[in-house]
């Protein structure tokens, strides 16, 4: 149980920091193209879907460690395993 709370806590902060410095990048190309005079651009596909994807990661990792707070919850304490 300690290993899975430990791969849940790491994925999902990979995803948020992924997601999160995906975002920040793309805001400062943003800002930097507007500052030179030009038409802002969409962001591309794979970074739109990369941070979608890394925000999914967090969001399901963190359903996880709640499901396993609860059902640690819910058993004795010499239950639980290792």
């Amino acid at each position: 149980m300690k290993r899975a709370i430990v791969w849940f806590s790491v994925v999902g902060g990979l995803g948020l920091i992924t997601a999160v410095a995906l975002t920040v990048i793309e805001g400062v190309n943003y800002r930097l193209r507007e500052e030179q005079g030009l038409d802002p651009i969409r962001a591309a596909d794979w970074v739109a879907g990369a941070t979608v994807a890394g925000f999914a990661v967090f969001a399901i990792s963190a359903v996880a460690l709640v499901a396993l707070a609860v059902s640690a919850g819910q058993r004795p304490p010499d239950e639980i395993p290792e």
